[in-house]
């Protein structure tokens, strides 16, 4: 009788203990909105062989890319690259670009980019830099570099998506190459490229070289975006993302624009 007592106290206090624990660790918790309703249609994510390279095809939907090339048109600027901790112009790098999200100029059409791209990386959305939107014209170029070196104020970077807004065929040139991974990605209207750059350790890897070759023909141009993702949080992110995952969903009224191997439910069988 003793030992059944001992055994009922035990579950009491067990059933206690698991409702605080619950309690205190939902109450002050809000699940925050999933990015997977913001995928564009046709987001693919595949590995280019063992480079460790991923190419990301509808990263970003045309009315997307078309918005931010508008949105960094008009405040293009020559781009710089940074040497002994200064910024200047070089003949390595003879494209121009602007900001087109920062910490005091978040438009909320970029969050779901953001969100995208955080989901690849695995990281929170506020680890991402400010966000750039590049214009090459014919024969700008970028020589080979690498998107991380030490330090805060340089390029302490995780992650780099590589995201076209534009579409250039193999014979207008344009494409980033991977000399040491033997990898040309050619540009593709909402197509992303990603990689690693930085390990957790802080090793590197030096594998991700890469060069923006310049776009060829008269009237030829390259719009890129550039996302790039620390280790830690970068800035406070001001706006969120909708629930969309709070919506209700609705019968499949017909076959149209269902994948494949997916199919409405004759009710007549």
């Amino acid at each position: 009788m003793n030992a059944l007592l001992q055994e009922l106290k035990r579950q009491l206090r067990q059933a206690w203990y698991r409702r605080r624990y619950y309690r205190g660790q939902v109450w002050p918790h809000a699940v925050p909105p999933q990015p997977l309703g913001y995928l564009p249609p046709g987001f693919r994510v595949r590995q280019v062989a063992a480079t460790g390279l991923r190419v990301v095809d509808h990263f970003v939907t045309p009315e997307e890319a078309k918005w931010l090339i508008n949105a960094a048109r008009e405040h293009l600027a020559r781009s710089t690259v940074v040497v002994d901790g200064r910024s200047r112009q070089d003949s390595g790098r003879t494209s121009a670009n602007a900001v087109v999200f920062h910490r005091y100029a978040q438009d909320p059409k970029i969050l779901p980019l953001l969100a995208r791209g955080a989901m690849l990386a695995g990281v929170p959305p506020d680890h991402a830099e400010q966000i750039y939107v590049s214009r090459y014209g014919p024969g700008e170029l970028y020589h080979g570099h690498f998107d991380t070196a030490p330090g805060f104020l340089t390029a302490d970077r995780l992650c780099t998506l590589l995201v076209y807004l534009n579409d250039l065929e193999p014979a207008q040139g344009g494409a980033t190459y991977f000399r040491d991974l033997r990898v040309a990605v050619q540009p593709r209207l909402g197509r992303a490229v990603c990689w690693t750059n930085t390990n957790p350790d802080g090793s590197t890897h030096p594998e991700t070289a890469h060069a923006a070759l310049p776009p060829h023909g008269a009237g030829s141009e390259k719009w890129v975006a550039q996302l790039w993702f620390r280790p830690y949080r970068m800035h406070r992110i001001r706006g969120r993302l909708a629930p969309l995952q709070a919506r209700t969903g609705k019968p499949l009224a017909s076959h149209a624009g269902l994948p494949d191997g997916v199919s409405t439910l004759d009710d007549s069988r």
